[in-house]
């Protein structure tokens, strides 16, 4: 049986998903003054669009590469320059 190599994009986006979102996550709570609910709200409000296009990555096109536009788009999606 031959395997798409796009098989495992799914774990590649998930490993680039959780070191993003610790990163962000650290910064937002770092950046909150102490008020942790605040700094959850900040990590969800810069974290959703990126989620949600990375996410889309493996879903659009199962078992097939993402299109160029996509990739481009989802990388784009958050801002990490503090």
């Amino acid at each position: 049986m031959i395997h798409s190599p796009w098989r495992n994009c799914s774990a590649i986006q998930g490993t680039s998903l959780a070191l993003v979102g610790a990163y962000v996550l650290a910064d937002s709570l770092a950046g909150s003054g102490g008020d942790h609910r605040a700094g959850l709200e900040r990590y969800e409000q810069r974290m959703r669009e990126f989620v949600t296009l990375n996410q889309a990555l493996v879903t659009k096109n199962p078992g097939g590469p993402p299109s160029e536009e996509s990739v481009e788009r989802a990388k784009s999606a958050i801002d990490l320059d503090v």
